[in-house]
């Protein structure tokens, strides 16, 4: 009987936690937890200035395309240039024809930001360039004029801009092999 007793108490010791365990346990979970959340914030910033890249290099294929199709860079009227709605509303009717939507022109963490603060925010998150008419080769004349810049440094580098080779890096003023 007494032998029965000491294996149950055995039986009963092997199956429980001690509590050096469960809160070992539970710091290890603590911890992992807050890495977590710290790289949450960070894999959302990279997939924001991933999609806004993507949405630069959407517009440079169209707008090359256009230039293409058309012989000359788009050419916005003077009527509308006073006016950003009408603006923004001729640039999506433009590039409309080649698959940029308006979702295409807003870049994710600007909408963000504007959500957060509750501000309104504009439908035209990336300015083109205004090019003349002259020919096809007007756009491709100067390699370190940008065909697309954003509008604000949403990224923290620097505003985004898109080169004439499809390239799309941070706006700076020191010359790219020091950037």
């Amino acid at each position: 009987m007494l032998a029965s007793n000491v294996r149950a108490a055995r039986r009963r010791q092997r199956g429980g936690f001690t509590l050096i365990e469960l809160l070992l346990v539970a710091a290890i979970v603590i911890v992992l937890t807050s890495v977590v959340f710290a790289l949450t914030g960070s894999l959302r910033r990279k997939a924001e200035m991933a999609a806004c890249v993507a949405n630069m290099k959407s517009i440079f294929t169209a707008l090359s395309t256009y230039t293409t199709d058309h012989g000359h860079w788009p050419q916005v009227p003077e009527s509308v240039l006073a006016d950003e709605e009408k603006l923004t509303d001729w640039w999506e009717a433009v590039l409309s024809e080649y698959d940029i939507s308006e979702k295409t022109w807003q870049c994710p963490t600007y909408k963000r930001l504007s959500a957060a603060s509750k501000q309104g925010e504009g439908k035209l998150c990336y300015i083109p360039t205004m090019f003349d008419g002259a020919s096809t080769l007007t756009p491709y004349r100067w390699p370190n004029q940008p065909w697309l810049m954003e509008i604000g440094d949403h990224h923290g580098k620097g505003p985004l801009v898109l080169r004439p080779d499809g390239s799309v890096r941070p706006w700076s003023l020191a010359p790219p092999d020091q950037q």
